[in-house]
């Protein structure tokens, strides 16, 4: 069975009242799937939209808060985001959702026009099955079109049998009465917080705390890290090749990978770490959980130096530093690493992190037209 979440878009006090179409209808079928989320486990998540400071929409501003009818509980998540999609990736809900294997989602809130539709599409486009219930959302009269004409437009026309699946309200109640009666016992485990419960213990979504070690500073990207990134590491192809990434020259690319960087940030299943030179104050390389499996409490890490600082010991230094945070903060049971065989500097780094050799997946990539393995190492937590 499919992971599902409720998805409540962009519903804030400056913009939800009696403007919108159908506006009591609206609020009452909003309330009414939210108080059956709840008592169903299905997760609630909030959306807010961000235009800026000195907008009067923005953190700190009485309109930006979520309308008082459908206020978050305790735990419920809140991402805010400044684009019309909620997943695009500067929001983290994307990330969020992939992390807790997510393929469902019920979208309602505000505006139809706007902000609903480009995340009904954007969630689409990613995989997800988009669920709309009637009359669930709604907006107003722009200069093309008046809001029940905007409304029917894309509830009727544009979103059935391409982009989602348009339904009654009393069939999205019902759907979301038989998730409930068909999760299992784990299942239902996972739907009861922020917290996963594996095998007695948790995966801790502390997020990507900083770390400090002898020579470096291990904490999260910002903006003012892409000159650095750009000239010590992300602009390189050398470093990127071996990465297994493409390498960004511009500073529009640059930002464009920060934006994803620091978005995802907002759920704190995502651990990933700018690597910090102490002596230069250089962002000079990066490592991250890239992979987190919560139902089998592992992470997979990975990493790269910049070439300039690379034979100084700082793969091994960051890797060595992640490993036990993995196992201290984040509670894994199991960390693991991959690489290629021909990545020999790489390979040391692992030997010296005391990773073990688990097995090698024949030709797993095809690289300028040659095929290469991917050997896979790891470390149990003991403890």
């Amino acid at each position: 069975m499919k992971k599902m979440v409720l998805l409540v878009v962009d519903t804030q006090k400056g913009i939800t009242d009696e403007r919108l179409y159908r506006f009591e209808e609206f609020r009452d079928n909003v309330k009414s799937l939210i108080a059956e989320a709840r008592r169903d486990k299905v997760e609630v998540i909030f959306v807010r939209h961000d235009d800026g400071p000195g907008s009067g929409f923005s953190v700190g501003d009485e309109d930006f808060e979520i309308y008082d009818g459908f206020a978050p509980e305790k735990g419920e998540l809140i991402f805010d985001k400044s684009v019309n999609s909620a997943f695009h990736p500067s929001t983290g809900l994307l990330q969020y959702l992939e992390m807790k294997q997510v393929k469902k989602a019920i979208v309602v809130g505000l505006q139809t026009d706007f902000c609903i539709d480009a995340t009904i599409k954007s969630g689409f486009e990613n995989g997800f099955e988009i669920i709309v219930p009637e009359y669930s959302n709604s907006t107003r009269d722009n200069q093309y079109m008046d809001a029940e004409t905007s409304y029917e437009f894309f509830n009727s026309f544009m979103w059935p049998n391409r982009y989602a699946r348009c339904v009654s309200l009393d069939e999205t109640l019902e759907l979301l009465r038989s998730y409930k009666k068909n999760c299992d016992n784990n299942e239902k485990e996972e739907l009861l917080g922020e917290k996963e419960k594996i095998n007695g213990g948790y995966v801790n979504p502390c997020g990507t705390l900083e770390i400090e070690t002898d020579r470096l500073t291990l904490r999260q990207f910002r903006y003012e890290d892409a000159d650095s990134m750009m000239k010590n590491w992300a602009g390189l192809d050398e470093v990127q090749n071996m990465y297994g990434e493409p390498s960004y020259k511009t500073p529009e690319a640059v930002k464009g990978l920060l934006d994803e960087y620091i978005g995802a940030y907002k759920n704190g299943f995502k651990y990933r770490w700018a690597i910090i030179e102490k002596a230069s104050g250089e962002c000079v390389g990066q490592v991250a959980y890239f992979l987190v499996d919560v139902s089998g409490h592992f992470g997979e890490i990975e990493y790269c130096i910049g070439t300039a600082f690379q034979g100084k010991g700082y793969a091994t230094e960051a890797t060595k530093a992640v490993i036990d945070f993995g196992f201290n903060e984040i509670h894994f049971h199991k960390v693991q690493i991959c690489v290629r065989p021909s990545n020999v500097s790489s390979k040391r780094v692992i030997e010296k992190c005391d990773f073990e050799y688990e097995g090698t997946l024949r030709d797993y990539f095809l690289i300028d037209g040659e095929y290469e393995g991917r050997m896979y190492y790891s470390i149990i937590n003991k403890q």
